[in-house]
């Protein structure tokens, strides 16, 4: 410990023992200063019990992933949140159920721990089994969280590979090849804006399906392809119809310049109507030129088509399953405030992950909770396939009474049968806002993120740990417990960095992301005025030519421990000032 340390915490005691008559509790003390800074969450320490404890991992989200490979591969990356640091996963578990798979992951608490109560955000892959599975829809369930996927044929290594991956016979026999895929967008109304989904782009005065072939996006079978020879447009050299991947070849092709190109309007292609080409050419023709060389196989020449309206798988609509995946609140988010009489449109995503299609025929209808002025019943925009969203808007007016209004919603196929999230009628989606005086609109780019960075403060004296330490799950190691306490030193002349979107899982921010720096003054503070609501990544690189001097030897203690950067997603006018720093130097 310093010297200048141990006498400020000797006149410390000698003040407060004179002032107080007897010996304070730490509760009693409140220092004072020209401007306090904002003190982060204080963990609470919390003994785990005599022996190890095991427990289901709280997952919040999964994205089930298909690889472009044959047989399919299928990963799902679940992500979630552990209690503490000393809480980790245990085990993960799959099995296989008919058409689900149900998937468990667990937990395990070392016993004897101390730890900071503080989450830990965490994210595993998990490769499912999926070889020799018939063509189908599945599902996947990982600790309460469900998604799904459609294979379209069967996953069997016997399965006959597409011809383009053969290579030529000869050294003079080219191949061309190519898929013609289903590029979605989907792009919902809140009110007179356009929300589109994440798979569009934008162009002219709309949007259009971003022309990327995605893992969870099928190809269209039975799609007419013309091979001409020469400069586009060029046609009459030969035809391939796609397979039931979305595959087409052409093979045994000299060296030379071709066309391909695909004509929507032909009658072998009436099948794709409505819709456009998003690739090559974004709303434009269907054409691309391929210079061929000497027995060359030329992959990846694909055409990407945004359908107006889904195409309508063919299944047995007697035996197949309605249910519905709740996705996303596209507007009116919970608890929302109007003023009486006000109109307002509520949108909701939602995914079919059952087997039935959804037709024209199913509506969105409103099966209880508070009376709201508007329709009770909705009809699907179009056609969505399994595996699809769709994107619903209801306009409603908020009652003259103020109070708290939530009105609960399923969905209804053809024969009025209603179901919800997981099929079941009981699983509902619903509006939930608030009628009453709106809050002021907050002035544009009023935000502010600041906080203070300090010295976490952690000293091991002839093998005793001072206070405020915590040991490292049993290593005898020990760390600052990430609580700013008032006698910790603040840390002055640190640069702290601003970023716009997440933070990176590599602390690099790739170029033109960093907005800002700010440096901490004499109490250790920080601000970044004058911001725009959005997400924030706020970091401190440690050794930077600006703080490397001031900061190493040592290490982050908070916000997480060794890790100097924490994201934040700001609202209009929002003041964060509690994003702070915790830094514990190793002598």
């Amino acid at each position: 410990m310093k010297k200048s340390a141990i006498l400020f915490l000797f006149f410390t005691a000698v003040i407060l023992s004179a002032c107080g008559g007897g010996e304070p509790a730490a509760d009693d003390v409140t220092p004072i200063t020209e401007q306090p800074p904002t003190t982060a969450p204080t963990p609470t320490l919390m003994p785990t019990p005599a022996g190890p404890v095991s427990g289901a991992a709280v997952v919040d989200s999964i994205q089930i992933n298909i690889l472009e490979s044959f047989p399919v591969q299928i990963n799902v990356i679940a992500r979630g949140e552990l209690p503490d640091g000393c809480t980790q996963i245990d085990d993960i578990t799959q099995e296989r159920q008919d058409t689900a798979f149900p998937i468990a992951i667990t937990t395990i608490r070392p016993a004897d721990a101390v730890c900071a109560q503080a989450a830990a955000p965490f994210e595993e892959t998990i490769s499912l089994d999926v070889l020799d599975l018939p063509a189908g829809t599945y599902t996947v369930d990982v600790n309460g969280i469900r998604g799904s996927f459609t294979l379209d044929v069967d996953n069997s290594l016997q399965a006959e590979e597409p011809a383009a991956a053969a290579a030529p016979e000869s050294g003079n026999q080219g191949v061309i090849n190519g898929r013609v895929w289903h590029d979605e967008c989907a792009v919902a109304q809140d009110g007179d804006t356009a929300v589109p989904s994440a798979g569009c782009a934008p162009l002219d005065d709309g949007f259009i399906a971003n022309g990327a072939l995605d893992g969870n996006e099928f190809g269209i079978e039975g799609v007419a392809v013309n091979l001409g020879e020469g400069a586009c447009p060029a046609t009459g050299l030969a035809t391939a119809v796609t397979d039931t991947q979305g595959d087409y070849v052409f093979t045994e092709l000299p060296a030379g310049d071709y066309c391909i190109s695909i004509d929507a309007l032909a009658p072998e292609n009436a099948e794709l109507l409505p819709g456009r080409w998003s690739f090559p050419q974004p709303g434009g023709a269907a054409e691309t030129s391929v210079a061929l060389e000497d027995g060359q196989v030329s992959t990846g020449n694909n055409f990407g088509w945004d359908y107006e309206f889904l195409p309508v798988p063919e299944v047995d609509l007697a035996n197949c399953v309605n249910s519905l995946e709740f996705v996303e609140d596209l507007s009116v988010p919970d608890d929302t405030i109007f003023a009486p009489g006000s109109e307002f449109t509520k949108s909701w995503r939602l995914r079919n992950d059952g087997t039935c299609p959804w037709t024209t025929d199913y509506t969105a209808v409103a099966v209880g909770g508070d009376d709201v002025p508007g329709p009770t019943a909705v009809p699907l925009p179009g056609v969505v396939a399994p595996g699809q969203t769709v994107d619903l808007s209801v306009t409603f007016t908020a009652p003259e009474e103020d109070g708290v209004y939530r009105e609960d919603w399923l969905l209804s196929d053809a024969n009025n049968q209603t179901f919800g999230v997981g099929g079941l009628p009981s699983e509902l989606f619903w509006v939930k806002f608030t009628v009453g005086e709106p809050e002021p609109t907050p002035e544009p780019n009023s935000a502010v993120i600041g906080g203070v960075v300090w010295e976490d403060f952690c000293r091991v004296i002839d093998g005793e740990p001072t206070q405020g330490c915590v040991e490292i799950e049993d290593t005898g190691v020990y760390i600052a417990d990430g609580s700013l306490n008032f006698n910790e030193r603040r840390l002055p002349g640190v640069t702290v960095t601003l970023a716009k979107d997440a933070c990176p899982e590599d602390g690099v921010f790739a170029s033109g992301d960093i907005l800002s720096s700010a440096v901490t003054d004499e109490d250790g503070l920080y601000r970044f005025p004058n911001l725009e609501e959005g997400v924030y990544c706020v970091a401190i690189d440690a050794l930077s030519p600006a703080n490397v001097d001031l900061l190493i030897p040592g290490s982050w203690t908070w916000p997480f421990v060794g890790t100097g950067r924490i994201g934040i997603i700001l609202a209009p006018g929002e003041e964060r000032l509690a994003v702070d720093f915790g830094w514990d130097y190793q002598d």
